[in-house]
């Protein structure tokens, strides 16, 4: 991994500030897996979600963020994105780079972390699912780990992630899809996220 140390020291740094400025309380932490690849899948509502999520893996597991190109040509931003390991994806296009980026990840038994909405969904109106997700599954068979942010994103309130069981979404390797395919398995993956709360 590289820049461990630093990936390491940033971790602990963001977990232990997210502490100070939210009440962070992680349910269903123990579904988290320790070991083997998975595909991180969150709803999406502020920035604060990627320091928050990024605190949930422990020791040398990392999450591998994929994120909108436009970050990276941002000063400074674009340079600690990619020191964090984080990778740029085209939400204007299929973008096969981005693609095969995350399916090397998964092939080594790495963590990817996607938002399936592909933006922030600042009004909570359950924003649907693109269909990335759901075609990265089927080309690794990766299990879809999701999570759910949920609380008001001011000083000292309470912020819930809720961690679901990691699922198999189905589909294979092998077998052909339709896009329509790809997009409803999607919708599953937002549909179990949104559903977490009520577990």
């Amino acid at each position: 991994m590289k820049n461990k140390g630093m990936k390491i020291f940033v971790r602990a740094f963001f977990k232990v500030l997210s502490k100070i400025i939210f009440n962070v309380k992680v349910i269903g932490e123990k579904h988290i897996p320790m070991e083997g690849p998975y595909i991180l899948c969150s709803n999406h509502r502020t920035m604060a979600d990627v320091p928050l999520i990024a605190g949930l893996t422990k020791g040398k597991r990392w999450i591998y963020f994929m994120a909108k190109k436009e970050f990276f040509s941002i000063p400074f931003v674009g340079w600690f994105f990619r020191k964090m390991s984080a990778f740029p994806v085209d939400r204007g296009k299929a973008d096969i780079v981005s693609i095969r980026t995350a399916v090397r990840y998964l092939q080594n038994n790495k963590v990817v972390g996607i938002f399936p909405q592909g933006t922030r969904d600042t009004n909570e109106d359950e924003l649907p699912g693109r269909k990335g997700p759901a075609l990265l599954a089927a080309m690794t068979e990766a299990p879809i780990l999701p999570v759910l942010i949920e609380g008001t994103f001011k000083f000292r309130k309470t912020i819930k992630i809720y961690v679901g069981k990691p699922f198999d979404l189905g589909m294979k390797k092998k077998v052909k899809y339709a896009k329509e395919e790809y997009y409803n398995k999607s919708q599953e993956i937002m549909k179990k996220i949104y559903s977490l709360s009520e577990v």
